[in-house]
């Protein structure tokens, strides 16, 4: 079966993000940028949560049973606050949606405080899936560009976001460009089949379930860091 366990990699994922926000020790202002449904996860451990989207029918939903949760209809890349007025920004899975991703984290670094942190997390491309799906492109059993994700504009390979690459990964310079230092780089387990259903469906050629597979142009890992001020 090739379909995520999609409660267990929630679990997953978020528990990651959540360690962060907690390692934190923020006592002052949170921003959640793309809060989506996740202030049930975020809110109970921060004293001043503030969860911003651009989807106001979520917001709405999400007013209707938290009634001490700020909430606030607007995009990351124009964030409606003055500079300096958040101790701490989380951010899940929302720079792979945006064509400028450059804009918010420069939003992010003028509403940080001095010493403020922001959380990020994204799903990440493993360099095996990366091979695949070049591969898949180019001899035409996907017609679309490789690594393409349904919504998403950008595809990050979970090799470049790590320490060692710091020098030649784009996300590594956009967030230094914007006064933000990426720390605490976690990738969280592959969200699905192992490497070696990969390469078995691959290399026996079971056009069936190989272009059922790369259909769905999947996404193997969470990437979490946490990026702080200069």
């Amino acid at each position: 079966m090739l379909m995520p366990n999609t409660e267990k990699t929630l679990e997953k994922r978020f528990d990651a993000t959540l360690s962060m926000v907690k390692d934190s020790s923020c006592k002052g202002f949170t921003l959640d940028i793309g809060c989506g449904e996740n202030p049930y996860i975020f809110h109970e451990h921060l004293n001043n949560y503030v969860g911003m989207d651009i989807d106001i029918s979520i917001l709405k939903k999400l007013s209707e049973n938290l009634h001490d949760v700020s909430l606030i209809c607007a995009s990351g890349s124009h964030a409606p606050f003055k500079d300096h007025s958040f101790d701490l920004i989380i951010c899940t899975e929302v720079l792979e949606h945006l064509k400028n991703p450059e804009e918010m984290i420069s939003e992010m670094n003028r509403v940080l405080t001095k010493e403020g942190k922001a959380i990020v997390s994204i799903p990440t491309l493993s360099l095996p899936q990366i091979v695949i799906l070049w591969i898949a492109y180019k001899t035409k059993r996907i017609s679309e560009k490789p690594y393409q994700t349904p919504h998403h504009v950008i595809e990050y390979a979970r090799f470049k976001v790590t320490p060692h690459f710091e020098k030649t990964s784009n996300l590594f310079k956009l967030f230094r460009r914007n006064e933000l230092e990426i720390q605490d780089v976690v990738t969280v387990q592959s969200l699905y089949a192992k490497p070696k259903i990969i390469y078995n469906i691959f290399l026996s050629k079971i056009e069936r379930v190989f272009k059922r597979f790369f259909s769905k142009r999947l996404i193997g890992h969470y990437t979490v860091f946490r990026a702080e001020k200069k």
